[in-house]
C-alpha cells in the first residue's frame, strides 16, 4: 500500500536514512574503523522529526502504521 499522506512519505524517507546510517556504520566496522560518536541524520521535516521523537500516537499518523525506530 502506498503512502496516504505527505508526512508518511517524509517519515519513511527519514527511516530509510536511518537504515543507510546503520549500514555505513557496519561497513566502517568491517573495514576496522571504529565510529564512537552517534551518527547524525539531518532532515528538514519538523513534523516527521517530531513523530520519530514521540512514540505516542499522533493525530496525523492515526491512519498509518509508524515504523518503530530507535533514533540516537
Amino acid at each position: 500500500m502506498g503512502a496516504r499522506s505527505s508526512v508518511e512519505v517524509k517519515f519513511k524517507a527519514m527511516a530509510h536514512g536511518v537504515c543507510e546510517l546503520l549500514w555505513i556504520k557496519i561497513i566502517l566496522s568491517d573495514l576496522g574503523i571504529k565510529w564512537e560518536e552517534p551518527m547524525k541524520l539531518y532532515y528538514d521535516s519538523k513534523l516527521a522529526i517530531n513523530i520519530a521523537n514521540n512514540p505516542m500516537q499522533h493525530d496525523r499518523t492515526r491512519h498509518k502504521e509508524v515504523d518503530n525506530l530507535k533514533m540516537g
